[in-house]
């Protein structure tokens, strides 16, 4: 029996996004995936019919305002409403606060930053007015790390933090309820497309997406649970849990541990 439950998640043609879709559609959810490549989004809406649950490919540009407009239009057009909203589009990139392009720092800012801005305030709105939903902010452990190399990415994701902090607070005492993930390096392909003024950068992430034991599909089931038992902050793995927990109690060193792990990796 098909469930009630809708979902819609941007950047679903692909790596955490279609590994989220497919734990939704698991759960019996309607989910509706939503990428910049419409191609890709029908791909994961055809690999997830096989749950026998409602499910519909959408293309957005979450980096353009009237995109994102289209697409809130073609939900609400669809479904009436949204009980889940997972902002989880975004693109990589690297480079230092002193390399990286103004080009760059645009792109990513506006792609993983305002994508995110963009849908709480266009969807915000409507899980107001329906009287409950949920959004999920896709940030990354970069937001919480400090570490070197990835500093647009890792600026854009620690805003996508402060947003949902922000939008948290604006909505207490509303039924509409806020999330923000923080997951570290993990096999998927968020490198694809990944932009740097110089090789070293792409190096290290190699390497640490080499060497990560979850796969997108155990980020998603951490960030399932997290969002079913209502956490705020959800930090999907023993790894990045530990590293956060150190950063907060024992700021220096884990700095030099960071530093340390860096340099044995070749990054400096």
């Amino acid at each position: 029996m098909e469930s009630s439950r809708r979902v819609l998640i941007t950047g679903a043609g692909s790596g955490l996004g279609r590994a989220l879709a497919f734990r939704y559609a698991e759960a019996g959810w309607r989910v509706a995936c939503a990428d910049i490549r419409l191609d890709r989004a029908e791909e994961t809406v055809s690999l997830i019919t096989g749950f026998g649950i409602g499910a519909m490919a959408l293309q957005v540009d979450v980096g353009d305002d009237d995109s994102f407009e289209g697409l809130r239009d073609m939900v609400l057009a669809a479904w009436e409403g949204v009980d889940l909203v997972i902002n989880n589009a975004g693109v990589s990139a690297g480079g230092s606060v002193l390399n990286a392009s103004m080009a760059d720092w645009q792109w990513v800012l506006n792609i993983n930053l305002l994508g995110v801005v963009r849908g709480c305030r266009l969807f915000g709105p409507v899980l107001i007015e329906q009287g409950g939903g949920h959004i999920v902010n896709i940030a990354s452990f970069a937001a919480l790390a400090g570490g070197p190399g990835m500093a647009a990415y890792a600026t854009a994701k620690a805003g996508v933090v402060t947003v949902s902090e922000g939008l948290r607070a604006d909505l207490d005492g509303s039924p509409v309820k806020v999330s923000v993930v923080c997951p570290s390096f993990f096999q998927t392909n968020l490198l694809e497309g990944f932009r740097a003024p110089d090789g070293e950068s792409l190096k290290v992430a190699t390497a640490l997406m080499r060497d990560a034991k979850e796969s997108a599909a155990d980020i998603a089931e951490a960030i399932y649970k997290g969002v079913e038992r209502g956490e705020f902050l959800i930090l999907p793995s023993a790894l990045v849990r530990a590293s956060w927990r150190l950063k907060r109690w024992f700021p220096d060193l884990y700095f030099r541990k960071l530093m340390q792990k860096v340099r044995e990796r070749g990054g400096r």
